[in-house]
C-alpha cells in the first residue's frame, strides 16, 4: 500500500483513536507477567508513524524502528528528533531482515504482518528469532485471522483542521492459498483541500490452529496465550462475541 505509507501525516491522524498510554500499559503488563528478561530496548516492526516511540521512551526504554517505505522512516526520524527522542531506525523489509543489534521486545501492530505464503512466514521467524535476546517477547496485534471476511468499517479522525474518513475494508481472492486483499481508502480534508487516497495489499490470512501450529513447530518460540482487544482479563478461548484487535505473545527460548 505505497500510496497510503506515502502520506504519512494523514495516516497518523486516520490511525490516532488509539490510546497509546493504555497500549504501553499492556506492553509493561506483559513485560512483568511473561518476560524473562529485563525489558530495556523495543524493536517496531513495520513501524510507520512510531505513535508509541514518545511514550515508551518517557518509560526508559530505547525505541528501534524498522519498516520498508523510506517516507515513513523519513517522517520518523524527523520526529524523533523534533522530540530529542532516544531511536533508531532501520530501512528493511520485515519478512528476511538482518541487524546488528537484538532486542528485550519486538512487537508488530495493526495487522502489519506483510506475508504472503507460509515461505514468508518462516523466513520472518527467523528474522525475529535472530534479533529477539533469549527470554524476550514478541507481540503480535491482529496478525491472526479470527473474524470472518467480506467485512469493511469506517470511521472519522480529525486533528489540527485536518479530516481524515479512513474506510477498511477486506475482500477474499484465494480461499485455498488464503489470500485476501486489503484496501485502505483516505477521504481528506486538509483545510478546504480534499484528496481521496487508495490503497490495497494482498496478504495471507493466518488462521488460529495454523497459527499454533506453526509454532509449536519452531524450537526457538512457545506460544503464550492471546487474548481480545488488547485485555489480558480477555482470553480469546472465552470471545462469546465480535472479536476486535486480537493480540497473540509469543517467548524467545
Amino acid at each position: 500500500m505505497a500510496d497510503i505509507y506515502d502520506y504519512p501525516e494523514y495516516y497518523e491522524i486516520a490511525f490516532s483513536f488509539r490510546d497509546i498510554k493504555a497500549e504501553v500499559d499492556l506492553f509493561e503488563q506483559c513485560f512483568k507477567r511473561f518476560s524473562k528478561i529485563r525489558v530495556k530496548s523495543v524493536l517496531e516492526l513495520g513501524c510507520g508513524t512510531c505513535p508509541h516511540m514518545e511514550e515508551l521512551n518517557k518509560r526508559g526504554y530505547l525505541y528501534n524502528g524498522l519498516d520498508l517505505n523510506e517516507t515513513m522512516l523519513k517522517y520518523a526520524r524527523k520526529k524523533a528528533k523534533s522530540l530529542s527522542a532516544k531511536a533508531n531506525f532501520f530501512h528493511k523489509d520485515m519478512i528476511n531482515f538482518s541487524l546488528d543489534k537484538k532486542f528485550d521486545f519486538v512487537y508488530v501492530l495493526l495487522g502489519s504482518l506483510e506475508v504472503k505464503n507460509i515461505l514468508d512466514l518462516v523466513y520472518h521467524f527467523g528474522a525475529v528469532t535472530k534479533v529477539l535476546n533469549k527470554g524476550g517477547l514478541y507481540f503480535l496485534d491482529w496478525c491472526v485471522q479470527f473474524p470472518p471476511f467480506d467485512s469493511e468499517e469506517s470511521w472519522g479522525m480529525k486533528k489540527e483542521g485536518i479530516e481524515v474518513k479512513t474506510t477498511f475494508s477486506l475482500k477474499p481472492l484465494n480461499r485455498v492459498a488464503q489470500l485476501f486483499e486489503e484496501t485502505i481508502k483516505f477521504e481528506v480534508n486538509d483545510h478546504g483541500r480534499k484528496i481521496n487516497i487508495v490503497g490495497t495489499d494482498v496478504k495471507k490470512a493466518i488462521y488460529p490452529q495454523e497459527f499454533l501450529m506453526f509454532v509449536y513447530s519452531l524450537k526457538d518460540f512457545e506460544f503464550l496465550g492471546w487474548w481480545n482487544n488488547w485485555n489480558l482479563k480477555k482470553p480469546l478461548e472465552n470471545a462469546a462475541n465480535k472479536i476486535n484487535r486480537p493480540i497473540v505473545l509469543l517467548r524467545r527460548r
